[in-house]
Parts: structure tokens; C-alpha cells; sequence
């Protein structure tokens, strides 16, 4: 059963006021700081929606916008009981939540095209019937940031699992969290028509990328998800830094090679 401490362990005053604009963000900052620190253990119960929107002073929707990104990338769990912390040990070995800086974007980036350039050309050489039809199951046509969020995280980990390289996957789930960190920024891009438009060209290259691999034309699916994730750094950066063009002129210029 989870540890339901929070009445006597965790109280308001270990919760800061939100100030910032990327509200959802900010919260998930604050519970990973208290995950990471010990205030808050695996197994242990979170507060209800209602209580949580009290103590970080913010609407119920930035709460759950919040908690489903925690959930995505495997750090609670929803129970019959309520919200938990997750009892899973490689989640705090390895997640690592970066400041809200333009270069940590980037660097996530960066990794992310080195290792999933190479992988996705590998699922369009080996993804079976069974692999497409997982990687279609996950596009989710929403403008609703949480289910974005999910839809997203499992189209990117259902690519990975049609490359059939077990090593790799093994990895991808282990950094899951630490790769999908951007997410946090969607907030920047709520309250007006740039959050719809940015989530229909996501979902519209994620199936080009899915046609590229279901015809199991890697040089495709690799220029696609070349492209898609240039996209998403682009307007991600973009938002957080008046200083993009300057930092990706200073970027290495190895992804602007041809594949």
C-alpha cells in the first residue's frame, strides 16, 4: 500500500508559489527537486488535485497537465489509492532535469538526432506488421498538452522497438525521462493558436515518418526524423532564447551533413 505521508511530512511550506510563465514546468521543477532530495520517497502518496492546486497556487488543469507529464516519463503512477511516486529505482538513477536554459535544449537535441537518426533507419529495415501497428496506435490528433505529451513519448519508444536492437531499447527506457525533458516547454506555446499549429505539423511528421518506415525506405525515414526534430528544437529554442540563430550558428554543423 502507499505510504499516504503527506499531511504530516510535506507541507506548504515546502512548496513555493508559482511565478513563472511555464507553469506546468515549474511544478514538475519543484516535485523532481523533492524526489531527488528525499522529501518525497518512492511508493509515497501525492495529494489530491485540489489540495496540490492550493499549496502551488495554480489552476487544477496546470496540475494535471503536470502530473500526466510526471506519469509519462515514469516518474508517478496512478493507483487506486491516488498518485504515487513510482517504486522504480532507474528513474531516480537516471533522470536529470535540466534548468530552464536555451543550451540544455539543444544538448538534448543533439543526442536525441544521434541516436534516433540511426535507429529509425533500422526500424525501416526491420519493423514487422506488428511494429507499424504499434507506431500507428500512438498518433493522437489533440491539441490537449498531456495527451500530446504521451502520444509523442510512445510514438518515439514504439520506433525504437521496431529497430529490434534490445540493447538499445533497454537504454532509450532508461534515459526516457531525460530525453523527453522538452516537454515541460509546451506551456510557451499554450493560451494561443501556436500550440495547435505547432501539435498538427508534430503529428503530420510523425506520419511521414511512418510511411517512410512502413515502406521500409530507411534514407526517408532518416531525413524525416531529421527534420521533424530539427522542428521541435527550432520552436522550442526559439521560444526560451532570443539568442537562437547566434547558438545555432555556433552549433556543430554535423547534422547538416547529408544522411
Amino acid at each position: 500500500m502507499p505510504r499516504d505521508n503527506f499531511p504530516e511530512l510535506i507541507r506548504m511550506d515546502k512548496f513555493r508559489p508559482i511565478k513563472k510563465t511555464t507553469i506546468s514546468g515549474e511544478i514538475i521543477d519543484q516535485i523532481i527537486s523533492m524526489v531527488r532530495s528525499g522529501r518525497l520517497n518512492r511508493g509515497e502518496k501525492l495529494p489530491s488535485e485540489r489540495r496540490l492546486s492550493g499549496f502551488f497556487n495554480v489552476g487544477r488543469s496546470s496540475i494535471r497537465e503536470a502530473l500526466k507529464a510526471l506519469e509519462t516519463i515514469g516518474i508517478t503512477q496512478r493507483t487506486k489509492e491516488g498518485t504515487i511516486i513510482c517504486d522504480s529505482q532507474h528513474n531516480f538513477n537516471s533522470f536529470f532535469w535540466l534548468d530552464s536554459q536555451s543550451s540544455t535544449i539543444h544538448e538534448v537535441f543533439e543526442t536525441r538526432k544521434l541516436m534516433e537518426i540511426g535507429l529509425v533507419g533500422l526500424a525501416a529495415e526491420r519493423a514487422t506488421s506488428n511494429h507499424i501497428k504499434e507506431i500507428e496506435e500512438t498518433l493522437v490528433d489533440t491539441v490537449a498538452i498531456q495527451e500530446a505529451v504521451a502520444s509523442d513519448v510512445s510514438f518515439h519508444r514504439a520506433l525504437v522497438n521496431a529497430s529490434q536492437n534490445s540493447v538499445f531499447f533497454k537504454v532509450y527506457d532508461l534515459i526516457t525521462g531525460l530525453l523527453f525533458q522538452t516537454h515541460k516547454y509546451y506551456s510557451l506555446l499554450d493560451g494561443n493558436q501556436d500550440l495547435e499549429g505547432y501539435l498538427k505539423i508534430i503529428l503530420a511528421q510523425h506520419k511521414k515518418i511512418l510511411r517512410a518506415v512502413e515502406i521500409h525506405d530507411a534514407v526517408s525515414a532518416r531525413e524525416a526524423i531529421k527534420e521533424h526534430l530539427d522542428f521541435a528544437e527550432k520552436e522550442l529554442l526559439g521560444r526560451v532564447s532570443l539568442d537562437y540563430s547566434k547558438e545555432q550558428a555556433q552549433a556543430s554543423s554535423l547534422f547538416n551533413l547529408k544522411i
